[in-house]
């Protein structure tokens, strides 16, 4: 009852344009007769169109029954309620060959890459030449090819190139369907104008080299006209040179924006209603609102999600609402498939940067939060295409014809690399230091005026210790400080041993290290890198674990929330699985992008430790001399108050803990 009840609505509904003539469809999905990709309730019109017609189109016989009549609507309508079945094949760049005189010589279409590419360029230094020219039946044919196959579902593109040096010759001897060379030429632009392969259009592409063997150059332009999609893709040339140069051109519009990339972001959850911008193009707090490559949305705690989001510099087929991936602790991953740069280039993951809009400032605020390295790299893909290519091979191409041959063998060569993943060499990311597999990343810091330890107010209440006075000013140059405390795998890397106490983790940082031994690993590691590495002086320490010129004024390197930014005594007790250290980077960073400048373990510095001076001090190295090195930041086994940013601490030189590790400058 559904069915007959669903068939009489859709009669109903196609009353309207039963009228029209029957059209010419193709498509290699099943029941998806007007070729739009699916197959929906516009196929079962087409149908209804067809039985009131008095002629009829074999298309429409979806049942294959040799009959066209309700069977096909009610095959239609199956097919409507459990999804037609689409052909799969494997991705990549889909190829034919035809070369034509008064016969045709066929490469039927198969992938092309580097197993079958000799078979290609085989094909195409066999052909020769002989009079005859079915340049319109040889289109037609090909046309026919297209159809015939399957193909991957994620075609793209699909092109159809034909080559000629004059006209027709002999096409109407090959069918009965045409009296005159103007209705066959029609049919061919119609067909190429309307059909579609798995609901893509047809890039038609014509190429005519027009010789002095030519006497109506007026129906050698009309031919040209007739072979392409669009005007823009006739090609008419003058020597055989531009035909090579007119197959690179058509080569260069098939390969735009064939790839794509599946991108995921991690970020930490924020409340219901909070925009959010991810730019991709390396902006800054001054020029975020001139970014040109971006996705925002405004994220839904409820349901963990990204809505009405916007796409600028590219395209996405995620569409205006993503839900999470995955959801760890505080960390929502997006995954954001099918995205295609506007400027055809990679996603730059390290440039990714996340930002929320704050109303009261009216203006975007970087997430201190984010980091770039916890985002999979973006995953490429290419999408496949199709491509036929219809030579002239007549006698009157004698003297041009090996000319022809090697522009043919060379489009087959650019085309076998459509969807191939180029080498590229490693990307050269500023900073990034690689010793024995084990990398780690140095963070630029760029020089600045802070104001140095506490006031003696601060001191008198009980919240800073004595040795932190005088506050002072004190200028510091440029430099740059690693990203983490050094792991105990880079140490392994280096020195081939580990000395640290909880080792059961590599990505822990290292300790039970004195002064002394990281100056012998550090010489090591410069000898291993041909770089400078040393201990940052405490003065360096102290203005990156501030945040630099970025800081917020925060009591601890990232925070006034200890817990958001530090393993400390009371997140590290005792008798629990948290005891002790912890792998780097697993709490967040501070304004510059560091981790673990508070607690987990204590960082040497270069300097001895002494009094402060009270006067502007630039580019402080500390006391000539003294009995204990600085070690700053507080450990895993401090309590809040030795974590401050400006808690000063020390110890001699050989001598080490299991709360006392290093962090690198340059």
């Amino acid at each position: 009852m559904m069915r007959l009840t669903t068939l009489f609505s859709l009669i109903l509904l196609s009353i309207a344009v039963a009228v029209a003539g029957p059209r010419q469809y193709s498509s290699n999905v099943e029941g998806d007769v007007n070729a739009d990709g699916d197959v929906n309730i516009a196929d079962v019109n087409v149908v209804i169109d067809d039985i009131l017609s008095p002629q009829h189109n074999s298309k429409c016989d979806v049942n294959q029954d040799g009959d066209i009549n309700i069977a096909d609507i009610n095959y239609l309508i199956d097919l409507i309620l459990t999804g037609p079945v689409k052909p799969s094949a494997e991705v990549g760049m889909y190829m034919g060959i035809i070369g034509y005189n008064q016969n045709l010589a066929t490469m039927g279409i198969s992938r092309l890459d580097s197993t079958t590419v000799d078979a290609f360029n085989g094909f195409v230094a066999g052909m020769n030449t002989q009079p005859g020219r079915l340049m319109y039946y040889s289109v037609d044919q090909a046309l026919n090819a297209l159809n015939a196959a399957d193909y991957p579902v994620n075609l793209r593109n699909v092109a159809l190139i034909t080559f000629t040096e004059g006209l027709d010759q002999g096409s109407l001897m090959m069918t009965d369907k045409f009296d005159t060379e103007a209705e066959y030429a029609a049919s061919i632009q119609s067909r190429i104008l309307n059909e579609r392969i798995y609901g893509r259009s047809i890039k038609a592409y014509s190429v005519g080299l027009l010789n002095p063997t030519v006497k109506d150059e007026n129906q050698f332009r009309s031919n040209l006209y007739s072979l392409a999609s669009d005007s823009a893709n006739v090609m008419e040339v003058s020597t055989m040179a531009d035909v090579d140069a007119s197959f690179n051109t058509i080569a260069d519009e098939l390969t735009t924006h064939n790839m794509y990339e599946d991108l995921t972001l991690v970020f930490p959850g924020v409340g219901t209603g909070t925009r959010i911008r991810f730019t991709l193009d390396d902006v800054t707090e001054e020029t975020v609102n001139d970014s040109q490559v971006y996705i925002e949305g405004t994220f839904s705690l409820k349901t963990r999600s990204l809505t009405d989001i916007i796409y600028s510099g590219m395209t996405c087929n995620a569409g205006d609402s993503v839900a999470a991936s995955s959801v760890d602790g505080m960390f929502v991953s997006l995954l954001f498939d099918g995205v295609q740069l506007d400027s055809e280039e990679h996603i730059e993951k390290d440039k990714i940067q996340e930002w929320y809009w704050v109303e009261d400032l009216n203006a975007w605020t970087l997430s201190t939060e984010f980091s770039a390295s916890r985002i999979p790299d973006p995953e490429t893909s290419y999408y496949s295409a199709l491509v036929m290519l219809v030579l002239d091979c007549s006698s009157v191409l004698e003297e041009n014809f090996g000319e022809l041959q090697t522009a043919a063998n060379n489009f087959v060569g650019r085309m076998e690399h459509y969807t191939e993943v180029p080498e590229e060499p490693e990307p050269v990311i500023p900073g990034l230091y690689t010793v024995n597999g084990v990398s780690f990343q140095m963070v630029e810091v760029e020089g600045g005026t802070f104001t140095m330890g506490v006031d003696n107010e601060t001191v008198y209440a009980g919240d800073a210790n004595i040795d932190e006075l005088p506050a002072h000013e004190v200028t510091v140059s440029n430099f740059s400080i690693a990203e983490t405390e050094v792991t105990q795998e880079l140490w392994q890397a280096v020195m081939g041993t580990n000395p640290s106490n909880f080792s059961d983790d590599p990505k822990r940082p290292v300790e039970w290290v004195t002064w002394e031994a990281c100056q012998a690993f550090i010489s090591r590691l410069n000898a291993l890198t041909g770089e400078n590495f040393r201990l940052p002086t405490e003065a360096e320490w102290e203005f990156a674990a501030r945040g630099g010129n970025k800081s917020m004024g925060t009591l601890y390197s990232g925070s006034n929330e200890i817990n958001d930014v530090a393993w400390y005594f009371f997140n590290c007790q005792s008798g629990t699985p948290d005891y002790g250290t912890h792998a780097v980077a697993t709490k967040g960073v501070n304004e510059l992008g560091i981790y673990d400048m508070c607690g987990n373990v204590a960082e040497w510095c270069s300097d001895w430790y002494g009094a402060y001076p009270a006067e502007p001090q630039t580019d402080p190295v500390g006391p000539e001399m003294g009995t204990r090195r600085v070690y700053r930041g507080g450990s895993w086994y401090s309590i809040s108050r030795d974590c401050r940013i400006t808690s000063r601490n020390g110890d001699a030189p050989n001598q080490g803990s299991n709360e006392v590790g290093l962090r690198l400058a340059l």
